[in-house]
């Protein structure tokens, strides 16, 4: 970061150094399958590579199959409802009551909130972050990650959280949290999340400072609680992008993308979702073995790194907007 402030004359765009931007509060965002040009005068190819599959293979992250009887099942009972041999209802019942297995179920209870709020057809038009989540993203999220009986809650946030009050006043509150309670009292926190309309999609600077945001949140997290890791969410129209973020090194945070997955528009689009379950998979087992409490607190705690605030981030960058800069994390939305 320090090399690149000094060889340019004016303050960088954040669109096209979002990597930098993270790497000013000790996030590295990894990906094996790209390698973006300004880490190209640091790191070599094979250096990015190697470092992104030891990571995964350290936290055990890796696609997860589904037996194909379960598959058959939840694809047979979406077609008897597209063919209205079944209703919504007896369909959500059919879904629900399905002998599966702990993280099955979640799939099939996601699918069921999906038959019960989703359009039978697309509907033309944009819709708004409030009507985003309440239509579409609850639905998907809330099957995944809620659940009361375990005491885990998704929250949509309708305050600044405690995290952010203890920060100066230009650290906003997360959009979505997942929280695990205690008795009265929330107790920890297990995933943060940012939402952003399909229209706003192509405003890269809002895109990328939507993810630093949701990093920030993750990283105070992890260091408070003393997890080996915490869930990030990025949604931006009906594209929900999951991350773990962990600590595997003195002062070097990983932002580890997990799956991009797209919510459908409609029930003629809800079979589609099934292709996606192993990747779905894939997030849930992170999310149940890693996003805990570590095993060696005072290992993670010798690794801490101080949080770099967001104005002081904003110092660092150009706080002006164009379209044609190139983003790395660009999705295809609608």
């Amino acid at each position: 970061m320090k090399m690149t402030m000094k060889a340019n004359k004016w303050k960088l765009s954040l669109e096209d150094n979002l990597l930098l931007a993270l790497s000013a509060t000790s996030v590295l965002l990894l990906d094996g399958c790209k390698y973006p040009d300004e880490v190209k005068p640091f790191f070599a190819y094979e250096q990015w590579r190697m470092t992104d599959e030891h990571i995964q293979q350290v936290y055990g992250i890796k696609r997860q199959p589904i037996p194909l009887r379960t598959t058959t099942e939840l694809s047979s009972t979406l077609d008897q409802l597209l063919n209205k041999v079944i209703s919504r209802d007896e369909a959500e019942i059919i879904l629900k009551s399905m002998p599966l297995s702990t993280m099955e179920k979640k799939i099939a209870k996601t699918i069921a909130n999906l038959v019960s709020k989703l359009p039978l057809v697309a509907i033309e038009e944009n819709v708004n972050e409030m009507e985003l989540c309440s239509r579409f993203i609850d639905p998907f999220l809330a099957g995944l990650f809620d659940d009361p009986d375990n005491d885990i809650y998704l929250r949509w946030l309708d305050e600044i959280t405690l995290e952010a009050k203890a920060k100066d006043s230009s650290s906003t509150r997360p959009d979505m949290s997942v929280t695990k309670s205690c008795g009265v009292r929330w107790a920890t926190t297990l995933a943060y999340g940012e939402a952003k309309p399909a229209i706003q999609g192509d405003d890269h600077y809002v895109v990328c400072r939507d993810l630093i945001k949701v990093a920030r949140f993750c990283k105070d997290a992890l260091d408070s609680q003393q997890f080996d890791g915490i869930l990030a969410v990025q949604i931006i129209g009906r594209s929900v992008v999951f991350y773990l973020l962990t600590l595997p090194a003195t002062s070097l945070y990983t932002m580890i993308p997990l799956a991009t997955i797209k919510v459908p528009n409609s029930l003629n689009e809800l079979p589609g979702l099934i292709y996606k379950v192993p990747d779905i998979l894939k997030v849930l087992d992170c999310f149940d073995r890693v996003c805990v409490r570590a095993a060696q607190p005072e290992t993670v705690k010798k690794r801490f790194a101080p949080t770099l605030s967001m104005a002081k981030i904003e110092q660092l960058f150009s706080l002006s907007k164009s379209r044609k800069r190139l983003c790395n994390i660009q999705l295809h939305h609608n």
